[in-house]
């Protein structure tokens, strides 16, 4: 009889292990929490999309006297001037597509998002 009350006591304590343990998982989700971020490439322009990018991304290493391979990036007229004549070249680079260098450099591949703002500012003009 003992042997029965202890199996019982043992099974009963590996359920609540089991409960306590699977129950408090709990895996947010960050579309639940914070709302699907839509990706708006109707109206961009260089201060309101574009700067910001590019001042995370780019122009740590290309501005200045010491600018990476002499490519300068680091306000509206020295981006738009390179994308005047390599925008090829510069959108390859942040699409990793393999048509030039992926930039930025040890850095990780730009959201489809701020590639798809890229374009579009190009296509749209760019804009300051």
């Amino acid at each position: 009889m003992g042997s029965k009350r202890s199996s019982t006591k043992l099974i009963s304590a590996s359920l609540i292990a089991l409960v306590t343990v699977f129950g408090s998982c709990y895996y947010d989700k960050y579309e639940s929490l914070y709302g699907v971020t839509k990706c708006d490439t109707t109206n961009v322009g260089y201060s309101n999309v574009i700067s910001p990018i590019i001042q995370r991304d780019c122009a740590g290493c290309h501005s200045g006297s010491g600018a990476s391979a002499g490519i300068q990036l680091y306000d509206y007229t020295s981006v738009k001037t390179y994308m005047s004549s390599n925008k090829m070249r510069l959108l390859g680079s942040v699409k990793w597509d393999g048509t030039a260098s992926n930039m930025p450099k040890g850095g990780n591949k730009w959201s489809n998002c701020n590639i798809n703002s890229m374009q579009s500012w190009v296509n749209q003009g760019m804009k300051p």
